[in-house]
């Protein structure tokens, strides 16, 4: 496989974010912060694992996930990961 310059990483980067907001238009109104968190919450971290790997408390990962379940009209993390399972 080619090795990607930082530029081409970027615009491919770029391209798969719209890709996700053209597929899911309701994660525009995430801050970028919280998009840290969604992603790392449809995995198996805890919210401990999450705050200790973006170098933020755990209050503050908890904070954000209230945020991102509101913003995205969910209840609970396991709502989250059955409307984005295919993230």
């Amino acid at each position: 496989m080619e090795k990607l310059t930082f530029l081409e990483y970027i615009a491919l980067a770029e391209a798969e974010y719209k890709r996700l907001l053209d597929r899911y238009p309701e994660l525009k109104m995430l801050s970028k912060r919280e998009m840290d968190v969604f992603a790392r919450l449809l995995t198996d971290k805890t919210q401990a694992q999450i705050a200790k790997e973006l170098y933020i408390s755990h209050s503050s990962v908890h904070f954000h996930c209230k945020n991102i379940y509101k913003k995205l009209q969910v209840n609970s993390r396991m709502q989250l990961l059955i409307r984005y399972k295919d993230f």
